[in-house]
């Protein structure tokens, strides 16, 4: 049976790693118990689904994020539009995280339907690279359960990062893209020489489907061909304050939180259209609340020449 199969696969996955792993509700060690279950000394029990995930969350939530959102997300990184995001990003874990002899492990914090930390464990597995665990976690349960039937190879987890199922400094990487955040648990969570990497929407993302959608005039591009623009690191190590907007504020207090060690702008524009145009425009929360019939007709407009702009945030541990 391909569930059995899944559910065997990943009780051994979690089995290696029960260290990693700490219960939700009274933070003790969290063991095993058989294929179906993980469970603590207080006897506090957490299942693993059919699906190939394990859900932490110890109580009912809601989220805003739908199956539909996050299978259109996964179309659009399917189509290679996050491509020149994902190479930044895997660029900075290989020259930015110190090379060690054991096993390299990234958390994505808010990984959604899984579609980034696929692509990034994928771009990093070379042979002469060390063995890589991806765990995957977000308190939306319908993007986990897409991530664990894509069955790319990673722990994923249904959990509330205000109540993290982890050990404290157990992770290399931590992403965080285009997520909230919760900088207290990320510095629990990091090793002392470990890297945080925090994406952040830039004022250009995504400006001609804002124009489309809500009549904002889009600016002009900040690239041509899809370039990748290189920020220089300012000489204090803090990144570069633009308090008037959102993002600056996100990188000021990024900044506050951790050693700003790197910043870079990537910015590039596509030409998309078809199927991969339809599944942008229903990922982006700019088309909540517009009406179906605008969402068609605008897929199927033709071509649409599309800006990804992203500040690419790196922070260590302030000592």
């Amino acid at each position: 049976m391909v569930h059995n199969a899944k559910l065997t696969v990943l009780a051994g996955l979690i089995s290696r790693h029960e260290h990693l792993f700490r219960c939700p509700i009274c933070s003790g060690p969290l063991k095993m118990d058989g294929l179906r279950s993980m469970i603590c000394g207080s006897r506090h029990c957490f299942d693993l689904s059919k699906d190939g995930y394990v859900n932490l969350i110890p109580h009912a939530v809601r989220s805003k994020y739908n199956k539909d959102l996050f299978t259109s997300r996964r179309e659009t990184s399917r189509h290679g539009l996050f491509d020149p995001l994902i190479d930044a990003i895997r660029d900075k874990i290989e020259v930015m995280v110190p090379s060690r002899s054991g096993e390299l492990r990234i958390l994505d914090a808010g990984c959604g339907e899984g579609s980034h930390l696929t692509a990034i464990l994928s771009a990093l597995q070379r042979p002469d690279a060390p063995d890589i665990l991806g765990i995957g976690v977000d308190i939306a349960k319908e993007g986990i359960r897409l991530a664990a039937k894509s069955g790319a190879p990673a722990i994923w987890c249904a959990a509330d990062l205000a109540g993290s199922p982890f050990a404290g400094r157990q992770f290399d990487v931590i992403l965080n893209i285009l997520s909230p955040a919760n900088y207290q648990e990320f510095q629990r969570l990091l090793r002392h020489d470990g890297l945080v990497i925090k994406v952040i929407p830039g004022s250009r993302y995504l400006q001609e489907i804002r124009a489309l959608f809500h009549g904002k005039t889009a600016n002009r591009p900040s690239t041509e061909g899809g370039r990748t623009i290189d920020w220089p690191t300012p000489a204090n190590g803090h990144p570069i304050d633009r308090p008037s907007s959102p993002a600056g504020r996100t990188a000021e207090l990024f900044g506050q939180k951790f050693a700003c060690v790197d910043i870079q702008h990537v910015a590039y524009d596509m030409l998309v259209a078809g199927e991969a145009l339809e599944h942008l425009l229903r990922m982006t929360p700019l088309s909540w609340g517009v009406p179906e019939a605008a969402i068609r007709k605008a897929a199927g407009q033709g071509p649409l020449r599309v800006t990804f702009d992203y500040d690419v945030l790196c922070g260590r541990m302030n000592e």
